[in-house]
């Protein structure tokens, strides 16, 4: 069975260079969308899957390429969702994920020059660590896993107050331990377990309660406030 006539003329199309960029470019901003939202698999997974297999498949990548690529997705996941904070599982993963692309588009019968390859790995690589670590800090997937963690570890009298009422939103305090997300503020003699979701936050920084769902108190940074 031949290829058919459309797909010739749009592999001919995807190889172009920028055609190719743009498209990881998507794969992995749709991927890191769906690895940084709730466990569950939707529409923006299966885009990223396209936009990355009509990429490997205009190229004809050989196999090894695309276990290299694999490889480093999974551990970008394993960052997510079980062992976040580490950073070494996505430091690996980000350079698998290089090699992986570098390997898909300059192995297999239609690879491309090492340059290209090269530079469309770096690309896609520098713009994905970049939009990673802005995205990750603000992500459900995130803030769930760090009050998890943070509940288990921070257990030095840091509470979630089942008196606090609306009237704490504006009430200051100080950062006791680092919030990355969560951590522990002091806000009149109390520490409280609390979210940022903005910038990682340290030690010493003041702040202001912002929000107040439940158990859950979202606090920012005064200067942030100040400035808006």
């Amino acid at each position: 069975m031949g290829v058919l006539p459309w797909w010739s003329q749009a592999e001919t199309f995807i190889a172009q260079p920028w055609v190719t960029i743009l498209l990881l470019v998507a794969a992995c901003l749709l991927l890191f969308h769906e690895m940084l939202t709730p466990l569950t698999w939707g529409l923006t997974g299966n885009l990223s899957v396209v936009c990355f297999a009509l990429v490997l498949v205009a190229h004809a990548v050989s196999g090894a390429g695309v276990a290299v690529l694999i490889g480093g997705v999974a551990l970008l996941l394993i960052e997510t969702h079980l062992l976040p904070g580490r950073g070494i599982a996505a430091f690996v993963g980000f350079g698998l994920v290089f090699g992986g692309i570098y390997l898909s588009l300059s192995d297999g019968p239609k690879h491309a020059s090492n340059g290209f390859s090269l530079a469309a790995a770096a690309t896609v690589t520098i713009f994905s660590i970049v939009t990673f670590l802005a995205y990750l800090p603000k992500s459900p997937v995130w803030k769930q896993l760090g009050r998890e963690l943070s509940a288990k570890s921070l257990g030095s009298g840091a509470e979630f107050p089942p008196d606090l009422t609306q009237d704490w939103i504006g009430k200051r305090g100080q950062v006791a331990t680092p919030l990355r997300p969560v951590g522990v503020v002091v806000i009149e003699g109390r520490q409280l377990t609390v979210v940022t979701e903005g910038d990682f936050l340290e030690p010493g920084v003041e702040v202001q309660i912002t929000e107040i769902i439940g158990d859950r108190i979202v606090v920012d940074p005064i200067a942030v406030l100040v400035g808006a």
